[in-house]
Order: C-alpha cells, then structure tokens, then sequence
C-alpha cells in the first residue's frame, strides 16, 4: 500500500530539485510537499463545495510518485541523520511529520544542493514507485446502466424516416448515429462519455479507466467467450456476489442477452436486464465487478464517489467491510462520503485514513490557498459534525448489557471473550464484537434500577430506558428472591416488560456462577503460602450457587488458615480483586461452569442479533 504521494518539480537526477504541491489550490495542514499517511481506505469528507471530489478527482488524473509502507521506514532511517540530532527522529511518530522534517532540512531550490539535497532525491527514487494511471480506476456519481439504447434506436428510426433531410447538422448527426448503429450500442457508454467532457476532457485516454458500468455486457460478454481464466473469474464472482449480498438466494448469474444488447442479472428465480434491478444492486455489481477482475493484481487505486448513494445503510457497511477484506488485499481506495456508515467503519478492523475539506472564507489566513485538508483521528467528533451528524441522528451502540455493577462487566467481558476463541476453533470466521460500539454496558448499580422503566409508556417519575438504548438485555442477581417481595414483584415487571431480554441468575450473584475448581485456583492465587490447606478443604464437592460466597469460605477455613472473604453481609468482601483474580485463572471456555456458558452464549446471541444487517 502507498503511505505517501508527492511530486517532483524535475526529474531525481536534476539539481537543484524540489517537491511541488499536489494540487496548488489545496493547503494540506501539516504538510506541503506530500499527501499522507495513507492507509488502505483513504476518506473524504466535507460539507458540499469543500473541494473533495475535486481533489479525488485531481489524484485520478494527476501523475505523481508514491512511497509504500514496505519502504517508508527505510527511506525514514537512511535520510533521518540530515535532520535530526541523536535520539530526536523518535519523538516524531507520524511519518509524514518525518519526511516533511528531513526535506525541510535539505533545504530547496532556491540554491544548489549540497550533499544531503541530492543524497535526498538519489534515496527517493530509490525507495519510491511510479503510479501509472493504467493502475488506477473512477468511479463516478453518475452511474449504472440506464435504458438508453432504446432510446437511441428511436431517435434513428426517427431520422432514418425524414425525407429529404433538411440540412447539414441533421447529416451529421444521421451519420453519427449511423456509426453508432454499425460499432454497436454496447461499445457506447454515455455516462462515461459525459464524465470525459464534464471533467477530463484533456486527457481522452483515461475513458477507459472511468468506470460507469455502460459496457459491462461488452466485457462480461467477452470474457465468458474468452479463455477459461476468464471465465472462472466470471463464475468466481458470481458465487462471491451471492455468499456476500445475496446469500437468501441459491444463485446469481450475469448473462449477456446477445438479442437485446444488454447484461442480464439472474438473482435466484429472477432474472431481468440490469437497469430494470434496483440502484444499489446495480451499483454493486457495477464497483465489485471491477474490484474482483483486479483482485489479484497489485498496486491498484480505486477513486470511488460517494458509494452511499442508492445504497441501505446496512448494506454499505457490508460493502465497506468487504473491499477491505483479505479479498480485495492488493486494492487501496479513495473514497468521498457524507455517510457516518463509512466513518462507523474506521473502528472496526479496516485500516483508515480520514481526511477533512473545507473551504475558506479567507485564504490570506490559508497560505493563500482557497481549501484546506487536514488528516483527523478516527475517534474525532467533529468528523460528525461535518457530516451534520448529531447524538439524536444515531442509537449510540447497537445494544446494550445491563448488569447490576463493574465486576458483572468484567466476568462477561472475560466470558465473552473466552467464548469467541472457543467458536473459533470450529470457525475462524465467528465474529468477536465490539464494546461501545457493536454494544455496551450500563452498570445500574442495584437497587438504582427501581429509578428505570423499560416499557413502552413514559411515566413521570422515572427515567425510559428506551432513550439511552432501545435494545436491552437485562441481567439481575437472584439474590435468593422470596415470593411475593417487593424485589420479587419488580422482576415480574421487568420480566413483562423486556420478555426474553431479562434474564435472571439462577445463582445468588455473578460470583457463585464459577466453578469448584475456579474457586481453588482463586485462593490459592490470593494465599500462595496456604495452598496445601486449600487442596485438602477442596477434596469434598460443594453446592455454593445460593450461599454468600464470602461466608461460605470463611466457614470452610477456620483458625485464620487464610485471610476472610465476606463482607458484613456475607457475600465477598473485595468483589473487585476477587473477579481479577477469577479472569487471570479462567483461560478456556470449558473452565465455566454450565450455567456461565448458557448466560454466555445468550448475551453473544443477543449482540449477535442486534448488530445483523
């Protein structure tokens, strides 16, 4: 993957040299020689008119040199001793800030460089690669495959009827039409050709690299005629479009219908030309198709606008997630959004670079440069309000967990945990979710929860649940629950209120859920001198899970054999280092008790379906 773009004003051997700005309308905070740091997924965001497309656009079109992340280390290390004392390169993390230190240091071309200047260019033409525009492809708003040859076929009916023809623009446009009619409607791309002139305009060749899907019967034709790699790639994508979008469906076929001159697109028992699919399937089929055919080749850019157009937000956060995925491994992507979708992203394993446009009201105080770029951190808020985002616009997490206080969070955690990596073993591919975002916990603190209500009618005196999070999963301790009690009536409540979503301990608390053999492990930890004495109380099977753990233990060791556990009201006295305690021994899903493993298993089934698109 390239880390760094940057142009130079020569060729390396010319001195004196020097960087030149990507695009001179454009002041990049933090760098004016080069365009990083770079990741795999490269994202544009701004308000309308901050000047992101068009920078996406310029970096399409535009010749420039690149270091990639193999070699931006080794250039980093041969070129840092001519700007940076002993031990100072280590302060600078990012390494652009490096790179911008070490050119400033070799000076320009104001004057001839000395030694450092060119040993600077000899070492970046070293390190560095070319990026050839026959490596990079567009995606364009305007896209999928319109029903415009009919429309064409009308219009030469229409002049083939005239008679005579009246004058020398009607010629014209007769003969043109005629050499459409000859070439083939399925070699015309009109959307292609309106972004050519709308665009790029002068630079003709770069149509082919433009892609709109307006002659994707001509090449899915082709290849299915062609040699029989293309034909498995072909048949390799349509089994990979229908696991990854359409897995409800036995089949998805691409056929080129040669009567009708168009791409037909089967989705299970239906089948129909492409333009009469919705938007966002055509779109899909439009961007994967191109990404698949490249997937084994290497150091391919792909510039895609806005891909939340047409799109449910659910399925552009799957599109998101598969082009980053080992799949498409080779592919780099610059992306323009408005879409929080694409930002939610960041924060799962997708490797991302988020940069912010804007334009200036004043580019005096802007180096004199009408649009500003500055590269934010994933986690930063003021990427949502850019995006007009606000706390009311999103559910926060997914779901959410509530438990009675922290060591609850902790032990499910630890089971959570623990759970995944047991799945895992049967199925790598089992999902480990994640905290605060695919769900989080609320600790309610006990007795706090009668302040609660999770139903559906707001009562005056107590705080909706609903307006934190809508999709709850309650957990209570049984705390040996009488009948009839005032605590006994609320769980009633609570259990009608959130039916399968309350789940009650069949155990007194969240401690007695751990096993015999956990408990052993666990004293011993924390009376490393008394572990004979431990051994021997624990060769008698005890029932605990409705005892207070900590005066259970302190009745089983008398005469100060180890130090006391219960608290005045019997249960553990330090709750918090007893848990750590708990998860350092615990190191395998099979350590859990049944009853840990059956709350285990239903929190995962509830986040799991809670955070399905």
């Amino acid at each position: 993957m390239i880390n760094l773009i940057f142009k130079t004003k020569e060729s390396y051997n010319v001195s004196p040299n020097s960087l030149l700005p990507i695009n001179n309308d454009y002041n990049y905070k933090g760098s004016n020689c080069c365009f990083g740091a770079l990741s795999k997924t490269n994202v544009f965001i701004g308000e309308n008119n901050s000047g992101k497309s068009r920078f996406l656009r310029n970096l399409f079109e535009t010749e420039f040199s690149a270091i990639c992340d193999e070699q931006i280390d080794r250039f980093l290390s041969e070129t840092g001793n001519y700007a940076f004392n002993s031990g100072e390169i280590e302060k600078l993390k990012s390494k652009i800030t490096q790179f911008n230190r070490i050119y400033e240091s070799n000076g320009r071309d104001a004057a001839p460089y000395g030694y450092g200047g060119n040993d600077f260019f000899s070492k970046l033409k070293k390190h560095s690669i070319s990026c050839s525009k026959t490596d990079r492809f567009y995606f364009p708003i305007i896209r999928g495959t319109k029903d415009y040859q009919t429309v064409i076929n009308k219009k030469l009916e229409t002049f083939i009827s005239q008679s005579p023809i009246q004058n020398k623009d009607s010629i014209n446009h007769y003969i043109s039409l005629l050499n459409l009619e000859a070439q083939g409607l399925e070699s015309f791309d009109v959307y292609n050709e309106i972004i050519k002139h709308e665009y790029f305009r002068d630079d003709k060749s770069l149509g082919e690299n433009i892609l709109t899907g307006g002659k994707l019967y001509k090449e899915i034709k082709s290849m299915l005629l062609g040699e029989e790699s293309q034909r498995k790639t072909i048949e390799d994508f349509q089994i990979f479009l229908r696991d990854t979008f359409f897995s409800d469906y036995d089949k998805v076929q691409l056929i080129p219908n040669e009567q009708k001159k168009v791409l037909y697109v089967k989705i299970g028992k239906d089948e129909r030309a492409i333009y009469n699919w919705g938007d966002g399937t055509q779109q899909l089929i439009i961007i994967l198709f191109s990404l698949f055919k490249h997937k084994d080749e290497q150091n391919k850019l792909f510039f895609i606008e806005e891909p939340e157009l047409y799109l449910h937000p659910g399925v552009l956060r799957k599109f998101i997630e598969v082009i980053n995925s080992d799949i498409f491994k080779n592919h780099q992507y610059f992306i323009t959004t408005h879409s929080n979708i694409v930002l939610d992203t960041s924060a799962d394993n997708v490797s991302m670079s988020i940069f912010k446009f804007k334009k200036v009201k004043d580019a005096t105080k802007n180096n004199g440069k009408p649009f500003l770029i500055e590269q934010c951190n994933n986690g930063d808020v003021s990427l949502l309000n850019e995006l007009g985002v606000r706390n009311s616009s999103v559910f926060l997490s997914n779901c959410s967990i509530w438990v009675e206080g922290i060591t609850d969070r902790l032990y499910l955690k630890h089971y959570l945990k623990l759970y995944v990596e047991h799945l895992n073993k049967e199925d790598p591919s089992k999902k480990e979710y994640r905290e605060n975002i695919d769900y989080t916990f609320i600790e309610y603190g006990g007795s706090n929860l009668v302040h609660f209500n999770f139903g559906e009618d707001d009562i005056s005196d107590s705080i909706n649940a609903k307006y934190i999070n809508s999709k709850i999963f309650l957990i209570a301790d049984n705390d040996n629950t009488e009948e009839g009690t005032d605590k006994a009536i609320r769980k009633a409540r609570l259990r009608e209120q959130l039916g399968e979503n309350f789940y009650e301990l069949t155990v007194k608390e969240i401690e007695n859920l751990i096993t015999q053999e956990t408990l052993r492990k666990v004293l011993i930890v924390q009376n490393p001198k008394k572990e004979k004495e431990i051994n021997k109380a624990f060769d008698v099977k005890y029932d605990f899970e409705h005892e207070s753990l900590g005066e259970f233990v302190d009745l089983l060791f008398t005469n100060d054999e180890i130090k006391k556990y219960a608290a005045e009201s019997g249960t553990i006295k330090n709750k918090l280092a007893f848990c750590k305690t708990v998860i350092e021994v615990t190191k395998d899903y099979d350590d859990l008790s049944d009853e840990a493993k059956k709350l285990t298993e239903k929190v995962y089934t509830f986040i799991k379906k809670n955070n399905e698109i």
